[in-house]
């Protein structure tokens, strides 16, 4: 990380650097299983499906929003024209389409401080809809 001269470091960038971790698809599943008590094939399972239904719902257009924790939908970039900065010449940059994922609002307040995180167990997408808690919007793309 560098700094520019009158630019003062973040208070939180040391901390957050040397607290952060990397949590992999195993672990999670660890995780799972130890806080659900469940066994880890069951919580591997139940992980697998989650993933694999909102690959397939994203990839039909429509739109995910979960209570609390954030809404994961396609965007699409329309075609447009830029200039080869080595040669000048114009380019054509094809339409595409890629994936955003919006945090809510519950789980924003947590990542800054200003909600408490819930004790393990607990939902931390506390305020969830009647049902599962899953919202999937159809659609079409956007």
């Amino acid at each position: 990380m560098s700094i520019d001269a009158g630019e003062e470091p973040s208070p939180h960038s040391a901390q957050q650097a040397e607290t952060r971790s990397h949590l992999n698809k195993q672990q999670l599943i660890d995780e799972i299983a130890a806080n659900g008590s469940i066994p880890k094939a069951q919580a591997a399972e139940a992980l697998d499906l989650v993933l694999d239904t909102m690959v397939r719902r994203v990839l039909n257009g429509d739109d995910i929003s979960v209570t609390g924790f954030g809404r994961l939908h396609a965007v699409h970039t329309p075609a447009r024209r830029a200039r080869n900065p080595q040669t000048g010449a114009s380019v054509l940059i094809p339409r595409r389409k890629h994936i955003k994922f919006s945090p809510g609002a519950a789980f924003t307040a947590m990542v800054r401080g200003e909600r408490p995180v819930p004790p393990t167990g607990h939902s931390a997408a506390s305020k969830r809809p009647k049902g599962s808690g899953l919202r999937v919007k159809t659609g079409t793309p956007r």
